[in-house]
């Protein structure tokens, strides 16, 4: 699986570091030429990377602001209340706070020192999946046979709230994606079959439709 790792501009390449890495609490990781004189610096959380330059660099003014626009969303490990916490306590601008959303995530935004957003997120606890599908299942009318016991969402029941076969089940989410992602047949087969195989219900069967 490839990843992508944004580079911002910005004013002050210590003053940034010494952010991301005491109060957000990313990794340091490479630091050119050196760490009085930084010219790139890239940090980590999790596993996702984020490079440093300094706007000037790349032909961005001093008057120009920095950040419009721009949101860094980024599933983080550990505890997400106490992470929001945990910055909240150290002075870091918070301007979203901790929600969870009705699309299943728990998340909450905050604002670097030079105008950066990031939203930090994770899968809610208080919101179930459908363990056929993988969709969020927030309310009564989401859960198959209306039972909010289900396993499955109402997509993958049938009326009594028992699961659909599999074949059933692939059918409609390929044209779900044909619809609402505007994929063709071909790429639509191959997606659901990737998610399919990821879900407890189907795994190690998504390559076989019966």
């Amino acid at each position: 699986m490839g990843y992508i790792s944004p580079t911002l501009a910005i004013r002050n390449m210590k003053q940034t570091i010494q952010f991301y890495r005491d109060s957000l609490g990313f990794k340091m990781g490479m630091v050119f030429p050196d760490a009085d004189n930084p010219e790139y610096a890239d940090l980590s959380k999790d596993g996702m990377v984020v490079m440093l330059v300094p706007a000037k660099n790349v032909g961005i003014g001093s008057k120009q602001r920095l950040g419009i626009g721009v949101n860094l969303y980024m599933q983080i490990d550990g505890d997400i209340d106490e992470y929001c916490n945990e910055l909240k306590n150290k002075g870091v601008k918070v301007v979203v706070d901790i929600k969870d959303e009705p699309f299943g995530i728990r998340d909450f935004t905050v604002e670097d020192i030079n105008g950066y957003r990031l939203t930090f997120n994770q899968v809610s606890k208080a919101v179930k999946t459908c363990m056929s599908c993988g969709m969020p299942v927030t309310r009564l009318e989401d859960f198959g046979g209306g039972n909010p016991e289900n396993l499955y969402c109402v997509y993958c029941s049938n009326r009594d709230g028992s699961l659909k076969s599999h074949k059933e089940v692939f059918e409609g989410m390929v044209n779900f994606m044909m619809t609402s992602q505007k994929m063709d047949r071909n790429t639509a087969e191959s997606a659901a079959k990737e998610r399919m195989a990821k879900m407890p219900a189907w795994s190690g069967r998504a390559g076989v439709i019966r």
